[in-house]
Protein backbone atom coordinates (compact mmCIF):
# COMPACT_ATOMS: atom_id res chain seq x y z
CA UNK A 1 0.00 0.00 0.00
CA UNK A 2 2.81 2.40 0.75
CA UNK A 3 4.39 1.70 -2.62
CA UNK A 4 1.12 2.60 -4.35
CA UNK A 5 0.93 5.82 -2.31
CA UNK A 6 4.47 6.63 -3.31
CA UNK A 7 3.70 5.93 -6.96
CA UNK A 8 0.57 8.10 -6.74
CA UNK A 9 2.58 10.92 -5.11
CA UNK A 10 5.27 10.58 -7.75
CA UNK A 11 2.75 10.80 -10.60
CA UNK A 12 1.08 13.79 -8.90
CA UNK A 13 4.44 15.53 -8.56
CA UNK A 14 5.30 14.64 -12.14
CA UNK A 15 1.95 15.98 -13.33
CA UNK A 16 2.48 19.19 -11.29
CA UNK A 17 5.95 19.65 -12.79
CA UNK A 18 4.56 19.14 -16.28
CA UNK A 19 1.70 21.55 -15.57
CA UNK A 20 4.18 24.11 -14.20
CA UNK A 21 6.39 23.68 -17.26
CA UNK A 22 3.44 24.17 -19.63
CA UNK A 23 2.29 27.22 -17.65
CA UNK A 24 5.76 28.81 -17.79
CA UNK A 25 5.95 28.14 -21.56
CA UNK A 26 2.57 29.82 -22.05
CA UNK A 27 3.60 32.60 -19.70
CA UNK A 28 6.83 33.32 -21.61
CA UNK A 29 5.30 32.98 -25.09
CA UNK A 30 2.04 34.79 -24.38
CA UNK A 31 3.67 37.91 -22.95
CA UNK A 32 1.61 37.69 -19.80
CA UNK A 33 2.35 39.85 -16.80
CA UNK A 34 1.69 38.92 -13.20
CA UNK A 35 0.13 41.35 -10.76
CA UNK A 36 0.06 40.63 -7.06
CA UNK A 37 -2.90 42.05 -5.19
CA UNK A 38 -3.78 41.95 -1.52
CA UNK A 39 -7.16 42.44 0.12
CA UNK A 40 -7.42 43.27 3.79
CA UNK A 41 -10.47 42.19 5.76
CA UNK A 42 -11.93 43.75 8.88
CA UNK A 43 -10.69 40.95 11.13
CA UNK A 44 -7.08 41.72 10.14
CA UNK A 45 -6.62 38.84 7.74
CA UNK A 46 -5.12 39.44 4.33
CA UNK A 47 -5.98 37.60 1.15
CA UNK A 48 -3.34 37.65 -1.53
CA UNK A 49 -4.03 36.77 -5.13
CA UNK A 50 -2.17 36.70 -8.40
CA UNK A 51 -3.77 38.09 -11.51
CA UNK A 52 -2.40 37.18 -14.93
CA UNK A 53 -3.12 39.66 -17.70
CA UNK A 54 -1.72 40.11 -21.19
CA UNK A 55 0.83 42.89 -21.59
CA UNK A 56 -0.37 46.10 -23.18
CA UNK A 57 1.46 48.59 -25.36
CA UNK A 58 1.88 50.79 -22.29
CA UNK A 59 3.70 47.95 -20.54
CA UNK A 60 6.06 47.58 -23.49
CA UNK A 61 6.68 51.34 -23.56
CA UNK A 62 7.41 51.26 -19.83
CA UNK A 63 9.90 48.43 -20.27
CA UNK A 64 11.64 50.32 -23.09
CA UNK A 65 11.70 53.54 -21.08
CA UNK A 66 13.31 51.79 -18.13
CA UNK A 67 15.83 50.08 -20.43
CA UNK A 68 16.68 53.42 -22.09
CA UNK A 69 17.08 55.09 -18.72
CA UNK A 70 19.36 52.33 -17.44
CA UNK A 71 21.41 52.47 -20.63
CA UNK A 72 21.71 56.26 -20.44
CA UNK A 73 22.87 56.03 -16.84
CA UNK A 74 25.38 53.32 -17.71
CA UNK A 75 26.82 55.33 -20.60
CA UNK A 76 26.87 58.49 -18.45
CA UNK A 77 28.78 56.78 -15.65
CA UNK A 78 31.24 55.34 -18.17
CA UNK A 79 31.84 58.79 -19.70
CA UNK A 80 32.27 60.33 -16.25
CA UNK A 81 34.74 57.63 -15.21
CA UNK A 82 36.79 58.06 -18.41
CA UNK A 83 36.90 61.84 -18.05
CA UNK A 84 37.85 61.59 -14.40
CA UNK A 85 40.65 59.14 -15.17
CA UNK A 86 42.05 61.38 -17.94
CA UNK A 87 41.95 64.42 -15.66
CA UNK A 88 43.68 62.58 -12.81
CA UNK A 89 46.43 61.44 -15.17
CA UNK A 90 46.88 65.01 -16.43
CA UNK A 91 47.04 66.33 -12.86
CA UNK A 92 49.65 63.70 -11.98
CA UNK A 93 51.78 64.80 -14.92
CA UNK A 94 51.44 68.46 -13.88
CA UNK A 95 52.46 67.62 -10.32
CA UNK A 96 55.38 65.52 -11.57
CA UNK A 97 56.58 68.40 -13.80
CA UNK A 98 56.24 70.93 -10.97
CA UNK A 99 58.23 68.66 -8.67
CA UNK A 100 60.99 68.23 -11.27
CA UNK A 101 61.20 72.01 -11.72
CA UNK A 102 61.36 72.46 -7.95
CA UNK A 103 64.16 69.88 -7.75
CA UNK A 104 66.14 71.68 -10.49
CA UNK A 105 65.76 75.00 -8.68
CA UNK A 106 66.93 73.40 -5.43
CA UNK A 107 69.93 71.83 -7.20
CA UNK A 108 70.91 75.20 -8.70
CA UNK A 109 70.63 76.90 -5.31
CA UNK A 110 72.56 74.01 -3.70
CA UNK A 111 75.43 74.50 -6.16
CA UNK A 112 75.26 78.30 -5.93
CA UNK A 113 75.60 78.19 -2.13
CA UNK A 114 78.43 75.66 -2.44
CA UNK A 115 76.72 73.29 -0.04
CA UNK A 116 78.73 70.33 -1.26
CA UNK A 117 82.06 71.93 -0.33
CA UNK A 118 83.89 71.01 2.89
CA UNK A 119 84.10 74.61 4.11
CA UNK A 120 80.37 74.82 4.84
CA UNK A 121 79.36 78.01 6.60
CA UNK A 122 77.56 77.32 9.91
CA UNK A 123 74.66 79.67 9.15
CA UNK A 124 74.01 77.91 5.81
CA UNK A 125 73.98 74.39 7.29
CA UNK A 126 70.23 74.26 7.86
CA UNK A 127 69.41 75.72 4.43
CA UNK A 128 71.79 73.26 2.77
CA UNK A 129 70.03 70.35 4.51
CA UNK A 130 66.66 71.63 3.25
CA UNK A 131 68.04 71.91 -0.28
CA UNK A 132 69.50 68.41 -0.08
CA UNK A 133 66.11 67.03 1.00
CA UNK A 134 64.50 68.97 -1.86
CA UNK A 135 66.96 67.52 -4.40
CA UNK A 136 66.55 63.92 -3.17
CA UNK A 137 62.76 63.85 -2.78
CA UNK A 138 60.78 60.94 -4.16
CA UNK A 139 58.48 62.23 -6.90
CA UNK A 140 56.14 59.23 -6.86
CA UNK A 141 55.73 59.40 -3.09
CA UNK A 142 54.92 63.11 -3.29
CA UNK A 143 52.29 62.47 -5.96
CA UNK A 144 50.72 59.66 -3.92
CA UNK A 145 50.54 61.72 -0.75
CA UNK A 146 48.69 64.52 -2.50
CA UNK A 147 44.99 63.96 -2.83
CA UNK A 148 44.96 64.16 -6.61
CA UNK A 149 41.65 62.32 -6.96
CA UNK A 150 39.83 64.73 -4.69
CA UNK A 151 41.34 67.77 -6.38
CA UNK A 152 40.42 66.56 -9.82
CA UNK A 153 36.95 65.27 -8.97
CA UNK A 154 35.42 68.71 -8.49
CA UNK A 155 37.17 70.23 -11.49
CA UNK A 156 36.32 67.30 -13.77
CA UNK A 157 32.65 67.21 -12.95
CA UNK A 158 32.34 70.95 -13.43
CA UNK A 159 34.24 70.82 -16.74
CA UNK A 160 32.22 67.88 -18.02
CA UNK A 161 28.84 69.47 -17.35
CA UNK A 162 29.98 72.75 -18.92
CA UNK A 163 31.00 70.85 -22.06
CA UNK A 164 27.59 69.18 -22.53
CA UNK A 165 25.74 70.63 -25.48
CA UNK A 166 22.56 69.70 -27.31
CA UNK A 167 24.58 67.61 -29.77
CA UNK A 168 26.23 65.70 -26.94
CA UNK A 169 22.87 65.01 -25.30
CA UNK A 170 21.43 63.72 -28.60
CA UNK A 171 24.43 61.46 -29.16
CA UNK A 172 24.16 60.11 -25.61
CA UNK A 173 20.45 59.47 -26.16
CA UNK A 174 21.09 57.45 -29.31
CA UNK A 175 23.93 55.56 -27.66
CA UNK A 176 21.70 54.66 -24.74
CA UNK A 177 18.91 53.60 -27.11
CA UNK A 178 21.29 51.32 -29.00
CA UNK A 179 22.61 49.92 -25.75
CA UNK A 180 19.10 49.22 -24.50
CA UNK A 181 18.26 47.34 -27.69
CA UNK A 182 21.32 45.16 -27.17
CA UNK A 183 20.39 44.51 -23.52
CA UNK A 184 16.75 43.66 -24.27
CA UNK A 185 17.65 41.20 -27.03
CA UNK A 186 19.99 39.36 -24.68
Amino acid sequence: MTSQNQIAKFTENDAMMELQSKFMDRFNKGNIKMELSARKYGDGSVEKSIKLTPMTIGDYIGIWAIALLKSFLLVSFFVIACELYKDVQAQIEVTRTETLIEMKICRAEFEQNQCSENYLIESMAQRCQELEICINQDIEMKIRTQQVWLQVLGNSIEKMFKALSIKTCIILFFLSAATSIIFIKN
